[in-house]
């Protein structure tokens, strides 16, 4: 009991160090977590600025109103607005949007934010004086609004700040508290540690005393060999028994490992006994082993754990019973003999039966066999593990309930629902469940036996039905180049047209021809030209995929400024074409094939264009997310009907919206394919008469443009 306490008061003395260890530790990392969050001086900021563009913004209202003519961009209220709303958009998300509502000032900004919102359709359509001075009104309010968070987030800045002062204080204390726990904790176990050696020290010497004392007693037991052993194996105590049983001295067997005294020892089956009993389980065996002249011998051991001084240790009594054992292993020789003759005339008795079965049940294919009368004489396991038997006949079966199983297969007949003695002969494929075929074939032998082989014939079916798809895919290709080529045949025909009429007119009028004319017949020429390199690349760069000869060349490559070399260059193709921007402000590094995602972003920009009408408006967004850079194109062109969205990258297809309007339907397909080649996908969003949207991925170029971007 009183060694019970002192190991209940250490645990707790340990307990109590770990205690205060650990809530220091937690208290120190709570102070550098709350040293490392974001004060409000960063949300002080950004709702200044906020408020001064909301400044800007009424600045812009109040000119547009007065009428002045604005020369610059950054001063018009479209420009102005639409930073406006940017910077009110972040103070409704993240911590700001935290620290907005507890100052009770969320529902307002939200609300003016909404207002500016419904407020940008108004200015696209350039609004009247009026409308600018009411909408200067609202955002002079939210100035206002404004004004006053940031009033109110100054205040709860100082706040926070004296109550952290406040709590680190707290901190200070509880450190000093703990300091003292911990002290005193080690102290204790110091002590009780001395103490515990003290305590050691004497129970050896007890324990000395006592093996003393039983050597005594053991030594004087001769019938039967007693070994004492501890928890390594050490032999501790070795009577003159075991010096005859196993011809080894004491003197030579007392502080030596058990494994070295005797092979006996050494055995796995041994040392997990001696195991066993060292941990407090008991048992008992038998050993064989090589006597003298080469005769066997028979050992028994029993091993019992032994508890001295809180030690454990295991004994073991060897007594020699070769006698017994002798006698008990002819006894077990001729019971084995008279088994072995009767087991073999039962073998000879069933091994043509065995044979026969064997055969059958080995076989792949199903068997069964009926009488004349239909009644079942013999099936093996493929005929019951077929999935109409399974479900149908497990219980009773004769040949008409058989057949009648198959009757709703795919590929069953009426014969199998009219089968009736006498019986007539069958061959059916059938489809058995899904992707299983077999053969039922229905036999008669000898006229009184009726034989049915269902034999598994989906390979073959596989192999049928995969040469039947392959050649109806084969149409369909043929078909589609047929389609193709017509189609290309026709695109190519209209600019050859275009080049011939505008050089015979050059040809017949000559110097008659004004510049004017001779301006609008050289860039008609110029146009029909241009169009038919862009069918010639397309109808290569297919080729090209096909043949797998296009290698990807990937490098860091900036994404925004690839976008805008390329709107540039087609705002001089198409004059006529209002072509947006939305891109951040720092480059976008992504690595990529340049020559191949320029093709992407030429083929996704020409055809908003292209099926935008006569004043078309694109707009190009480029942003990233996580680890990867993403750019949108959009328009408010004819669209996409919603049924042909899945089609819209197959070769050579195009949507029925784009009927009369010049194209080969390569052009989304090789983009595509391109993406496909890069890791990414076009992903597609459209509306028939509503516009359509593409957008695409790549991956950023190193890991810290990823983690910015994050």
């Amino acid at each position: 009991m009183t060694n019970h306490k002192a190991g209940l008061v250490t645990l707790l003395a340990m307990a109590i160090l770990a205690i205060c260890l650990s809530f220091a530790v937690v208290r120190l990392f709570n102070i550098e977590r709350d040293l490392r969050s974001e004060d409000t001086h960063t949300n002080l900021w950004m709702i200044s600025q906020s408020q001064f563009e909301a400044a800007l913004m009424g600045e812009s209202l109040a000119r547009y109103a007065g009428g002045e003519n604005v020369t610059e961009y950054e001063q018009t209220p479209e420009f102005r607005l639409a930073i406006l709303i940017s910077r009110v958009s972040v103070l409704l998300e993240g911590p700001q949007a935290e620290i907005v509502n507890k100052i009770g000032l969320l529902g307002d900004i939200k609300s003016a934010y909404l207002q500016l919102t419904l407020a940008e359709p108004l200015i696209e359509r350039k609004m009247s004086p009026e409308e600018a001075r009411q909408l200067r009104a609202q955002v002079h309010d939210l100035g206002y609004i404004l004004q006053n968070a940031a009033n109110e987030v100054m205040l709860l800045n100082r706040a926070e700040a004296s109550s952290k002062r406040a709590m680190y204080l707290q901190v200070v204390l509880e450190s000093f508290a703990f300091l003292t726990g911990i002290v005193l904790s080690a102290a204790f176990l110091l002590l009780r540690l001395f103490r515990g050696v003290q305590e050691a020290s004497r129970a050896k010497q007890l324990l000395q005393q006592e093996q003393e004392l039983s050597d005594l007693v053991i030594n004087n037991v001769s019938n039967q060999g007693i070994v004492m052993f501890d928890e390594n194996l050490e032999c501790l105590l070795w009577n003159p028994g075991m010096e005859g049983v196993l011809n080894v001295k004491p003197d030579l067997a007392v502080g030596r490992l058990m494994q070295d005294l005797d092979p006996l020892f050494a055995k796995g089956d041994v040392i997990r006994s001696l195991n066993l009993a060292v941990e407090g389980t008991s048992s008992v065996f038998e050993d064989e082993l090589a006597g003298e002249e080469g005769q066997q011998r028979c050992l028994e051991i029993n091993c019992f754990p032994v508890s001295m001084a809180q030690r454990k240790l295991g004994i073991a009594f060897v007594r020699d019973v070769t006698e017994q054992w002798l006698a008990r292993k002819q006894a077990e020789r001729q019971n084995f003999d008279l088994e072995i003759k009767i087991l073999q005339r039962t073998a000879a008795l069933r091994q043509a039966e065995r044979r026969l079965i064997a055969a059958i049940e080995s076989a792949s294919e199903g068997f069964a066999a009926f009488d004349w009368t239909g009644k079942l004489l013999f099936a093996n396991e493929q005929i019951w593990a077929a999935a109409p038997v399974a479900l149908w006949c497990r219980e009773e079966m004769s040949l008409p309930v058989f057949l009648r199983c198959f009757a709703m297969c795919e590929g069953a007949d009426k014969r199998l629902l009219v089968a009736q003695p006498p019986f007539e002969e069958i061959e059916i494929d059938l489809l058995i469940k899904k992707d299983v075929w077999a053969r039922l074939s229905v036999t008669k032998a000898d006229g009184a036996t009726i034989f049915v082989r269902l034999t598994d014939i989906s390979g073959y079916k596989q192999v049928a039905n995969a040469l039947q798809s392959a050649l109806d895919r084969e149409r369909e290709t043929t078909n589609a180049y047929r389609n193709f080529v017509s189609m290309v045949s026709h695109q190519f025909r209209t600019p050859l047209a275009i080049l011939d009429s505008s050089a015979q007119r050059i040809l017949r009028r000559g110097p008659n021809l004004t510049a004017d004319e001779l301006s609008t017949r050289i860039q008609k020429i110029r146009n029909a030209g241009t169009r038919l390199t862009r069918l010639v690349e397309s109808v290569l760069n297919a080729a090209k995929l096909d043949a797998g000869r296009i290698e990807l060349n990937p490098e860091p490559c900036d994404l925004v400024h690839l976008v805008m070399d390329i709107c540039e260059r087609q705002s001089e193709l198409n004059s006529h074409a209002d072509i947006r921007f939305q891109v951040p402000d720092l480059p976008v590094q992504v690595y990529c094939d340049t020559m191949l995602i320029e093709q992407v972003v030429i083929n996704l920009l020409s055809n908003a264009v292209k099926y935008s009408g006569e004043s078309p408006v694109v707009e190009i967004n480029v942003w990233t997310e996580g680890a990867r850079a993403f750019c949108s194109v959009r328009d408010w062109g004819i669209g996409i009907p919603a049924d042909e969205l899945p089609k819209i990258f197959d070769r050579f297809y195009r949507a029925r919206t784009a009927s009369g309007i010049a194209g080969t339907g390569i052009g989304l397909n090789f983009a595509q394919r391109i993406m496909h080649l890069h890791g990414g996908e076009i992903q597609v969003e459209s509306y028939e008469a509503g516009g359509s949207l593409f957008t695409f991925d790549l991956p950023l170029s190193n890991a810290d443009q990823a983690q910015q971007a994050a």
